[in-house]
């Protein structure tokens, strides 16, 4: 598995894991390769919805080897992809469909359990996570209170435009968004200027993002229409 770049002894980019178990104890074989490989592990002994509101989390994973021990996939924040750990292999298939993986624990390869953590990490798979005020896509991370974008580690200077720009395609999560709606919400619906407006803006947004329109990772053209976020 490949090793997370470091700048000194810090790691330049990292992934918040969120572990969600009664039993904490009993995935200390987990738990240590996760930070060794540089990711960010947060271990909670029950749900708390108001803290986990608060956080940027790219990963939950939830210790189910015993029946009512943690929350039900309804009760969880959306957005993060869930790996669980169930107690009986028979229960893998119903909690597959219910996870992005599930694994029997302890019984479960280490490895292979932190290949697919690796993978769900590295692949965007975590959609949108976060909460009203702060969200996070793939590598970029938006706070709307502070106004504030980062790719990663860096802070991106945006204008006030560029930011009401990409707040609008993160707030309809993917819908696309023609020229004209783009405009009504940055510009208000009294703004009577060309739709190249929203491209000239979209240009510069991705030219900061570092996103490519051929392989786009965060903007995506749709012909003929407008703008949503890349899958």
């Amino acid at each position: 598995m490949q090793q997370q770049p470091l700048i000194g002894d810090y790691c330049e980019t990292t992934h918040t894991i969120v572990i969600i178990s009664p039993f904490p104890h009993t995935l200390h074989e987990l738990v240590g390769p996760l930070t060794a490989k540089c990711y960010d592990v947060l271990v909670f002994h029950h749900l708390d919805e108001q803290a986990l509101a608060k956080l940027p989390i790219d990963l939950l994973i939830l210790n189910r080897t015993r029946d009512g021990s943690v929350p039900s996939t309804q009760a969880l924040p959306l957005g993060a992809p869930t790996v669980a750990l169930v107690q009986e292999t028979a229960a893998l298939a119903e909690e597959n469909s219910a996870y992005a993986a599930a694994f029997s624990w302890p019984s479960a390869s280490i490895p292979a359990v932190l290949e697919r953590i690796h993978e769900l990490l590295q692949h965007g798979g975590r959609g949108i996570a976060g909460s009203a005020d702060q969200v996070r896509l793939k590598d970029l991370y938006v706070d709307f209170r502070r106004m504030s974008v980062y790719l990663g580690p860096a802070r991106v200077e945006v204008t006030k435009t560029e930011f009401d720009l990409l707040k609008a395609l993160l707030d309809t999560r993917g819908t696309v968004l023609s020229r004209q709606e783009l405009m009504d919400r940055v510009w208000g619906d009294q703004y009577f200027g060309g739709s190249n407006t929203v491209d000239v803006h979209v240009k510069s947004l991705r030219q900061k993002l570092k996103d490519n329109p051929k392989s786009p990772k965060y903007i995506e053209t749709v012909r003929g229409v407008g703008y949503r976020l890349a899958d």
